[in-house]
This record gives structure tokens, C-alpha cells and sequence, in this order.
């Protein structure tokens, strides 16, 4: 059967090419898109903007009409979620005969919230065998029932819950996730790396995260890492299909298990050393005391890894211990850090801002050792509470936030006022987190340049009537392109 798959983002440039870098791609949808296919289904994808709603609800017809799907998989994130169930009651408003589902996070840790809207199925947990089940049901003509992760709306208006089927144990099992699928959204560059899912899992409970919640939902373990040869064996698919000359693995455990990376790197080393020119590979890597080893950057270097993101998070010992459970100190960030760069490694770090609980005295921690290590670059944002997580209910408990608290642009506007830190305080600082930080040791007209785009991103009205700008650009350019087309070949 045919399947569509819908995938929304809140802040793209261009509806017709809105994904930048193919780290926009989605894993989950990629895998059951993958599975589907080697079980002689027809797949698409939609990918649309949730700050372009017009120009989403004409894509949204379009490919209806012409792909004719019979049933339609949604996918999104909590500040996702309001575009994307208006979009599925746009869908079972004018196309009542198709089967909608939803899955994800929001709806693996909200079920009861997004079984009342629009969808008639509504998938907790991983995906992939469930929807297969499904597809299989709804081919034969069936009533759907009984597919295990499925929570499902029955003919005479009740809810079967199903119970959880058994986390997939070993993912060398699956297909490799659908790349091809995101081709025709993905912005021409030839220059981006391409993003590998070493795992799935997580063994930290980091408060801000949802893998506390996310591992009690079904059984079996929830740290599984694919085996290095299946890891091989993609990025060796991935050469050969794609002109890329790097790699990131999307992993949060690289240094949880030495024995496995240390057998990664010695098969990434020896496929480097079999073609032409060697490509480069990046990672994440979490700060644990007890888990620092040389020998790991070490094998790293050997295989050639070029950076790292680690995730400081805040430079306030307190606040990582107390709020965010992250147990390090902040030399074992430093030592982290200058054990990379000795073995060649870029770092790129990951900050929050306006965290519970921290003050303006913290976030200039948080400056000074950022300002310190000096990052290659870096990903800071405000800190959003994602309902599901420890912390999100923290917020609650401590009348930060409101149930139905909503931001506009998550991560680039303040949604708490701290006692400590109020919320124009927050703004200021993540507007101006590059210029604190670089100050004297980059160019003044690259730090003011970057403190000028994040103004602009952070702001709702000025953001809007730039992308506005930018996408009559685009189209201009097209049209160019089209009458130069037109005239040489006539």
C-alpha cells in the first residue's frame, strides 16, 4: 500500500528545499519508511514549515492528490504537536477514508493527550514492526487490532490499548534508514556530512531528557548499539551513494563501552586506509569522571574523527549536579577537552540558558569556561521544558510554567522568568552569548555578524519578514534559472 509520511520543522527558509543539512533527517520515520519498502510498500514524505501554514496546507493537497495515500504516519516533537494536529484534521476533514497515525516521543509520553485528536491510531514506542503489522491489516481489508504499541480507536468509540511489544534487541536487523526519501527536501550541498545512528538508548537520566520515561515504556534493554560491522557496512553504502566526505555518528555513549568503540574505530581506520581519500568522522561524547581514558582519543584520531560535541550544559558545578544530575566537575570538562585537542580533535559544546534554579552568577560560568576553552563552535539555546521530562515537571512543581505553557521559537525565547534570572536578562544573554565568548579572540565584524542573525532568528515578526525575503529571493532565482533554460533551448 501507499504510505505518507509528515514531518514539520518551525523555522525553515524555503518550502520547496526547506532541509539545510541532512542532520534534519528524522531516524524514526527513516527506519519504518526503510522496512516498509523491503516489504514491497510505497513510501513518500512531506516535509513542511510550521511558520509557512498556507503554502503547508497547498503541499498538503498536493501530494494527497497525487500519491494518494491510504494511510498517513505523523511524527512530531511537543512544540510540534498543535501544527502538526491541525494539519492531520485538515487531512481527516477532506480525506475521511485514510488511516492517520502518530508517533514519536510527545506521543510515546502523551498518549492520552494525542489519542483524542484527530488520529485513529496512535504508536508508543519504536515504530517500525508495529506500522508494518498495521500496513499488513489495513492491505487485507481488516479493522485494525491487536498490534502490540498501538494504542487504537475502536468502531464504537473506545480506546484498545495495547500492551508493549519488547524493544528491538538487535537493530543490525533493520534496513538501513530510507535516505532517499528526504533527497528532494534536502537544499543542494555537497559539503554536509551525513548522520549515522550508532544506537538507540541512552544509560544517563539527565533531567532535562526524556530517557528516564522513554526506557520504562516497553521491555528488554534500552541500550542497544548495532554491531561495528552493520555500522561499517552503511557508512561504506553511504561512500558509494553519497559525495560526502563526512560522518557523524549520532550516539550518546561513545565512551560507555571502550571494547565496542575501540572496534569501531579499528574498522573505520582500516576502511580509510582502503579508498583513495580518507573521510573524516565526528561524534557526541558525554562527560563521565570515571569513563576519561586517553586510549579513547587515541583510537580516535587513528580513525580518523575530526571533532566532538560535548554537552557542558552549564559552566555551574551546582546546577549540573542539583538540577541537571550531569556529575562532573568542570576539570574533567577541561581535561576532556584538552585530551581532544591533543589528539586533533574540533570541539563544539552544547550550553543551556535559563535553566531552573540558575542564576545570572551562573550563565557567566557558563561564559567564562566556554571563553576559556575557546569551542570551534558551539549550540546554545534557552532552555525549553519538554513535558515527560524530570524537569519539565520540576517547573510545574515550582510554578515556572503553566501545563499548557507555550513559546513561539522554542529555544531562542525565554519561557520562565527566574528569580535569579528574569527573562529579558535570558534574552539578552543568548543574544550576546558569542560576543562574551569570542570577544578578542575572533574579528569584531564575525562575532557583531553572528550576534545580528541571532537577533534576527529570535525575534517572531523580524524572523518571518526575513525568511519572507529570502524565499522571493529563491523564487526570483528560480525563475531566472527557468527563462535561461527556456532560451537555450530554443
Amino acid at each position: 500500500m501507499k504510505i505518507l509520511f509528515v514531518y514539520s520543522l518551525d523555522d525553515i527558509h524555503s518550502t520547496s528545499k526547506p532541509l539545510r543539512t541532512w542532520s534534519s533527517m528524522q531516524f524514526g520515520i527513516s527506519y519504518i519508511s526503510s522496512l516498509l519498502k523491503t516489504h514491497g510498500h510505497q513510501t513518500c514524505l512531506l516535509v513542511l514549515g510550521s511558520n509557512y501554514y498556507k503554502e503547508s496546507i497547498n503541499q498538503l493537497k498536493e501530494h494527497m492528490n497525487e500519491f494518494d495515500p491510504g494511510l498517513v504516519c505523523f511524527t512530531a516533537v511537543f512544540s510540534q504537536y498543535q501544527f502538526i494536529e491541525t494539519i492531520a484534521q485538515q487531512v481527516k476533514t477532506q480525506w475521511p477514508d485514510r488511516y492517520l497515525t502518530l508517533g514519536g516521543v510527545h506521543a510515546t509520553l502523551q498518549p492520552e493527550e494525542v489519542i483524542s485528536g484527530p488520529f485513529d491510531a496512535v504508536c508508543v514506542g519504536e515504530g517500525e514492526y508495529p506500522v508494518l503489522e498495521l500496513c499488513h491489516q489495513l492491505e487485507s481489508q481488516q479493522m485494525p487490532r491487536g498490534i502490540a504499541n498501538f494504542w487504537i480507536k475502536t468502531v464504537d468509540g473506545n480506546i484498545e490499548k495495547n500492551p508493549p511489544r519488547e524493544f528491538i534487541q538487535d537493530l543490525n536487523l533493520l534496513p538501513f534508514p530510507d535516505h532517499a526519501m528526504w533527497e528532494p527536501w534536502l537544499c543542494d550541498r555537497n559539503d554536509d556530512e551525513m548522520v549515522i545512528l550508532g544506537g538507540r538508548g541512552c544509560p544517563y537520566n539527565c533531567t532535562y531528557c526524556s530517557n528516564h520515561a522513554l526506557r520504562k515504556v516497553s521491555k528488554g534493554n534500552y541500550v542497544r548499539m548495532r554491531s561495528p560491522e552493520n555500522i561499517l557496512d552503511e557508512v561504506e553504502f553511504l561512500y558509494r551513494n553519497y559525495p560526502h566526505r563526512r560522518f557523524f555518528f549520532e550516539i550518546e555513549t561513545l565512551d560507555c563501552y571502550k571494547s565496542w568503540t575501540t572496534e569501531l574505530c579499528s574498522k573505520l581506520a582500516s576502511f580509510n586506509a582502503s579508498i583513495p581519500d580518507p573521510v573524516f568522522f565526528g561524534s557526541n561524547y558525554r562527560i563521565n569522571p570515571h569513563t576519561i581514558d586517553e586510549s579513547l582519543f587515541s583510537a580516535l584520531e587513528k580513525a580518523n574523527f575530526d571533532s566532538l560535541n560535548i554537552g557542558l550544559e552549564s559552566g555551574s558545578e551546582r546546577i549540573r549536579r542539583d538540577i541537571l544530575k550531569r556529575n562532573y566537575t568542570n576539570d574533567d570538562f577541561l581535561k576532556v577537552v584538552s585530551m581532544a585537542r591533543k589528539h586533533g580533535l574540533k570541539i563544539f559544546v552544547y550550553n543551556m540558558i535559563g535553566l531552573p534554579g540558575e542564576s545570572f552568577s551562573d550563565h557567566k560560568e557558563t561564559v567564562r569556561l566556554n571563553r576559556q576553552v575557546q569551542p570551534d563552535g558551539h549550540y546554545t539555546g534557552i532552555y525549553y521544558p519538554y513535558p515527560g521530562t524530570e524537569l519539565y515537571s520540576t517547573c510545574i512543581e515550582q510554578g515556572l510554567i503553566k501545563k499548557k505553557s507555550f513559546v513561539q521559537m522554542e529555544r531562542r525565547q525565554p519561557i520562565m522568568a527566574l528569580p535569579n534570572f528574569s527573562k529579558s536578562q535570558i534574552r539578552s544573554a543568548y543574544i550576546w552569548f558569542n560576543y562574551h565568548v569570542y570577544k578578542g579572540y575572533k574579528p569584531v565584524w564575525n562575532i557583531l555578524t553572528q550576534v545580528a542573525l541571532i537577533t534576527i532568528s529570535s525575534n517572531p515578526l523580524v524572523n518571518f519578514l526575513f525568511h519572507k525575503t529570502v524565499q522571493s529571493i529563491d523564487l526570483g532565482l528560480i525563475r531566472i534559472k527557468r527563462l535561461f533554460s527556456l532560451g537555450s533551448a530554443k
